[in-house]
C-alpha cells in the first residue's frame, strides 16, 4: 500500500460528472504498453524506446511546445527525416525561413513570389470553400461584418476560375482593393494542390512581408490541403506530415481541424513557443503533445494546462536541450523523454 500511495501522490485525477473510475485499479498506476513502431523520439527514464505513431492515436494531429532555443525546429527536422525513411512525404510551412529547414528539401516555394493555384479546390464545394475562406479573411484583416460580401465575391471567382470578379470592385472599396492585391500575389496559373501534395516542399516567405498576407497565404494553403486530403478518402496509413511553425496564429482553424476524427492520411504538427495562445480545447483534441524544456514562467504555463507532478516539471525546467514530456491522448501520464535526435537534423 505504501508503494501504491507513492505512485499516486501529487497526481490530479479529473472526473467528469457521471463517470465512475476505480482510482485504485492497477490500470491507474501501471503504464500502458509502449508503442513499438513509428518515429523514434528517444528513450524514457526507464531506458525504453519511445515512438511517435500518429496513426495509432485517436487523433493524428499534434503539438510541439518549447521556448526559443529549446529545439522545437530541430525535433521537427528529426521527425521529417524519420518519416521519409518510412515513405511519408513532408511539408514545412515556415514564416521565418530557417535555412536549416530549407537544406532538407529539394523543392521550396517562396510564398507571394512563387504562385499557387488557389481556385482549384478538390474536396470542397464552391459554397463551402467560399464560406470557410471568407470566415478567416474576416479574422485576419479585421473586416468585421464583411464576411457575407467577401463570401459572395469569392464564390464568383471560383465559378469563373479567375479573380477578375473581385478586381471589378477595387475602385469602389479600399478593403476589397487590399484583399485583391494580396490574393493576386498568392494566386496564379501555377501548381494545384493535387500536384503540390505529392511532393516534399518547404514553404517560406520573403524577409519583408505583412502579417496579413503571410497569414492569408498559409490559411489558404491549409484549407486547400484539407480539402484535397478529404477528396482522397480515409487512409489506413500516414502519407504526409505537415510542420506548421508559429501555429498559434492559426488557433481557431486548428481547433476546427483537430475536431475531425477521421484519418485522411496526413498529420499536422503545430509548433509554438506560446502555449497559452492556443485554445485549451486544442490540447484535449490533439493526439499527442511534446513539451520541450524551458524557463520557470514557461513551465508554470505548462502546469496550468496539464496535470504534471513536480518530478515531471523538473525534467523540463531549465533542462538542457534534449528533454521532453510526451503526452498521448487517452493516457494522462506523460513520458519523460530523453530525445535522440538524428545528426542531420542539427545541420
Amino acid at each position: 500500500m505504501q508503494s501504491l500511495r507513492h505512485l499516486l501522490e501529487k497526481r490530479y485525477v479529473m472526473v467528469l460528472a457521471g463517470d465512475v473510475i476505480p482510482v485504485l485499479s492497477p490500470l491507474a498506476v501501471v503504464p500502458p504498453r509502449e508503442e513499438g513502431q513509428g518515429i523514434l523520439l528517444g528513450v524514457d527514464d526507464k531506458g525504453r524506446n519511445i515512438y511517435l505513431n500518429p496513426y495509432s492515436l485517436p487523433n493524428v494531429h499534434g503539438v510541439i511546445l518549447g521556448t526559443s532555443g529549446s529545439g522545437k525546429s530541430t525535433l521537427s527536422r528529426h521527425i521529417i527525416l524519420e518519416a521519409r525513411e518510412k515513405g511519408v512525404k513532408a511539408w514545412v510551412i515556415d514564416p521565418h525561413g530557417e535555412e536549416a529547414y530549407k537544406r532538407l528539401f529539394d523543392n521550396s516555394i517562396k510564398m507571394t513570389v512563387d504562385k499557387i493555384n488557389i481556385l482549384s479546390i478538390p474536396g470542397w464545394s464552391h459554397e463551402e470553400y467560399a464560406s470557410e475562406l471568407s470566415r478567416y479573411i474576416e479574422l485576419i484583416y479585421a473586416y468585421y461584418g464583411s464576411r457575407n460580401v467577401i463570401r459572395k465575391l469569392i464564390l464568383r471567382c471560383l465559378k469563373e476560375g479567375s479573380l477578375s470578379p473581385m478586381e471589378k470592385f477595387v475602385d469602389e472599396d479600399p478593403d476589397i482593393s487590399r484583399l485583391y492585391d494580396d490574393l493576386i500575389r498568392i494566386h496564379g496559373d501555377a501548381p494545384t494542390i493535387a500536384e503540390l501534395s505529392d511532393r516534399d516542399i518547404y514553404f517560406y516567405f520573403p524577409t519583408m512581408v505583412s502579417q496579413e498576407i503571410g497569414r492569408l497565404s498559409i490559411q489558404v494553403l491549409l484549407l486547400l490541403l484539407q480539402g484535397y486530403r478529404r477528396s482522397q478518402g480515409v487512409k489506413k496509413r500516414l502519407e504526409q506530415i505537415i510542420i506548421l511553425e508559429e501555429a498559434h496564429l492559426f488557433s481557431k482553424y486548428l481547433l476546427s481541424l483537430y475536431k475531425e476524427i477521421r484519418k485522411w492520411g496526413y498529420s499536422l504538427i503545430a509548433i509554438s513557443q506560446l502555449p497559452r495562445e492556443f485554445d485549451i480545447r486544442l490540447y484535449q483534441l490533439a493526439g499527442f503533445v511534446l513539451v520541450l524544456s524551458g524557463s520557470e514562467s514557461y513551465i508554470r504555463d505548462i502546469a496550468a494546462l496539464f496535470s504534471i507532478t513536480n518530478d515531471e516539471k523538473d525534467h523540463v525546467l531549465f533542462a538542457s536541450r534534449g528533454t521532453a514530456l510526451f503526452f498521448r491522448q487517452g493516457d494522462p501520464r506523460p513520458r519523460k523523454v530523453f530525445l535522440r535526435i538524428r545528426e542531420e537534423a542539427f545541420s
